[in-house]
């Protein structure tokens, strides 16, 4: 069997082969890592309710506490407490005890960032 180039045979570049290689070769070692790649998953999936944005959203404002968050938000403080502790887990917020109360703030200012820059793209 012979083998015909026709109008439907790519014109193959060895050399632009040989770089594509190479290319998913770099890309392929850049991969994150299976631990990496789990713990940003669980970063990100926090960010997948709707309550836990909202008190993003309000903690990115001001420093608050589980109740005024359940009456800032409509809430049961139950509901309001188990959210904000996956958020802590995820190391979205701050927590600080004064006394009997637990104030909630975000991490630092990247998370601000990253709720801004998800709220900006589902507005455009």
């Amino acid at each position: 069997m012979e083998f015909k180039m026709n109008e439907s045979t790519p014109n193959i570049d060895l050399e632009e082969e040989f770089d594509a290689d190479a290319t998913f070769s770099t890309l392929k070692k850049s991969v994150l890592e299976d631990d990496a790649a789990e713990r940003l998953a669980n970063f990100f999936g926090a960010f997948s309710d709707a309550t836990r944005l909202k008190i993003i959203h309000a903690l990115a404002k001001q420093e608050l506490c589980v109740h005024e968050l359940s009456t800032l938000l409509g809430a049961k403080q139950s509901g309001i407490s188990q959210h904000l502790k996956t958020l802590w887990q995820a190391r979205i917020v701050k927590r600080r005890k004064v006394g009997l109360h637990v104030f909630y703030r975000c991490e630092d200012a990247h998370i601000e960032n990253i709720f801004q820059i998800g709220k900006s793209h589902v507005e455009e």
